[in-house]
């Protein structure tokens, strides 16, 4: 037991000495501000870059240390920290994090400072700006946009004399060109070890869903649509492609997949498509550092396929200032090189998605990048995706994103092992979610008040619909439907 006790009060000793020396700057002779991020080679340039961009400018001298210890997908770390007073200086959020920690006041208001240096939500892609703001204040800047389509591996089509899919299609043509890929593509009689795209998740199934005109959420983010029929139809679509088709490989056909690989490549899926075993592959421009990096040059863009109506989802990797964070000041300077034309045409050439500032997807270094000649034609498909049909994921403020996942999922995998209907299964989850939205509601008299309004304007759309009438756009705050009632002429324009 003595023993016990001196290990660890050595060891005690031992981590103060470390986190003093990590995370006191008091010693250096400039700022020093702390990023979650990997210290990966692309970063590490990135901090040359930025530099570089001090320099040039004349502006403070300031370095950048990555913790590579903490992770962006770590909430709850990242809250404990914060709360403790001893988060990084740049927090790295999404749409649905940003929320959460403005919430609690984890990250700093950025609203004046961001028109003062430069670097203005307003500055990024239209689709994006919704997940920066909270409440019409700016608590983020994209590093990088990415929006979702199918990498198409054209030698597995020539390979069983196809082609490729063409940029636009629809659902019916998806099933129709999976079914003669899987048939071309094994022997018959044999165990099956190509398919058409990997297996779905719960984020490829609202996509899905969306493309039929409807999200997840209704158009107040206030109650789900898992049971409209069309997610019922989605459920059994699938369920289709997988068991009946062989389009699609079941989750242990996947994990089957992945093990026979025996592959050291950083991304498993990227070894899989290269290798044939898909055709297709879901994913963004990042895929083309993946692809880079392994030497795999003949490939094609298609956008996800349609039921109706065409879209994308839109994603972006948004940087925040910590509260309290000792360097505000040299965060700042940060975030406004974030929005530079250095930092963008950092993105451009590696490839790691799309650049904050949309005006350099038109550069010649980013639709005909010099060093991948096998490339150009992709990119400024990618851009057009991003443009013309992508739209960021609905989130509510009632319910988080891992709850949902976790639902939906359990809903799925219950339909697809027989166990109930894909209505019952859909029905059982609408239930669970719909408790969790009205417990967290009632958590704060803002939340609560908030959903009220939420099930008001909900029940005016409604009313609206019903007689025809066109519906206000201020009163829907779900951004695929904000999009989707403009493009169908259902939508009166903000204000009138």
């Amino acid at each position: 037991m003595k023993f016990l006790f001196h290990s660890i009060f050595l060891f005690l000793i031992a981590a103060s000495v470390v986190t003093y020396l990590f995370l006191s700057d008091s010693k250096k002779d400039k700022p020093v501000v702390h990023w979650v991020a990997s210290a990966t080679e692309v970063r590490k340039a990135q901090a040359e870059t930025f530099y570089r961009w001090l320099e040039k400018n004349d502006y403070p001298d300031i370095e950048i240390q990555f913790d590579a210890q903490s992770k962006a997908s770590d909430i709850v770390k990242t809250i404990v920290q914060g709360v403790s007073g001893v988060a990084n200086d740049i927090l790295d959020c999404n749409g649905e994090t940003l929320r959460l920690y403005q919430s609690i006041g984890l990250i700093n208001d950025l609203t004046e400072v961001a028109k003062e240096m430069g670097f203005e939500g307003a500055m990024t892609y239209p689709g994006v700006q919704s997940d920066l703001y909270v409440d019409g204040r700016q608590f983020a800047f994209p590093r990088n946009v990415s929006t979702g389509f199918f990498w198409v591996n054209v030698d597995a089509f020539d390979r069983v004399g196809m082609a490729v899919p063409p940029d636009i299609w629809t659902i019916d043509e998806f099933e129709r060109m999976g079914q003669e890929f899987v048939e071309r593509s094994n022997q018959k009689g044999k165990h099956q070890t190509v398919f058409f795209r990997r297996h779905f998740t719960t984020q490829d199934r609202i996509l899905m869903l969306r493309s039929g005109g409807v999200d997840f959420f209704n158009e107040t983010l206030t109650k789900s649509n898992l049971e409209h029929f069309t997610y019922a139809d989605t459920y059994e679509t699938i369920y289709r492609w997988t068991h009946d088709l062989y389009i699609i490989p079941t989750l242990a056909q996947s994990k089957e997949l992945v093990t026979g690989t025996g592959s050291g490549v950083s991304n498993i899926y990227i070894h899989l498509f290269a290798n044939g075993s898909y055709g297709l592959m879901p994913g963004g421009r990042w895929g083309l550092m993946y692809f880079r990096e392994i030497g795999f040059k003949n490939l094609s863009v298609s956008e996800l396929p349609h039921n109706g109506f065409r879209n994308s989802d839109f994603g972006i990797g948004a940087p925040a200032v910590y509260e309290g964070a000792d360097e505000k000041e040299a965060a700042y300077y940060f975030m406004k090189f974030l929005a530079s034309e250095e930092y963008n045409m950092d993105i451009v050439k590696n490839a790691d998605g799309l650049p904050p500032i949309p005006k350099y997807t038109r550069t010649e270094e980013f639709l005909r990048p010099p060093d991948h000649p096998s490339e150009w034609g992709l990119h400024d498909r990618i851009r057009q995706i991003a443009e013309e049909i992508a739209i960021v994921r609905s989130k509510s403020p009632f319910i988080i994103s891992d709850t949902i996942n976790r639902l939906e999922k359990n809903a799925f995998e219950k339909f697809e092992a027989g166990r109930v209907s894909a209505k019952e299964a859909l029905r059982d989850c609408a239930g669970r979610i719909e408790k969790e939205i009205v417990r967290n509601a009632g958590k704060s008299a803002k939340l609560s008040l908030r959903y009220e309004k939420g099930l008001r304007d909900q029940e005016e759309i409604e009313g609206l619909r019903k007689e025809g009438k066109l519906v206000p756009l201020e009163l829907i705050t779900n951004p695929f439907y904000r999009r989707y009632y403009v493009e169908k002429g259902w939508a009166l324009p903000e204000s009138s």
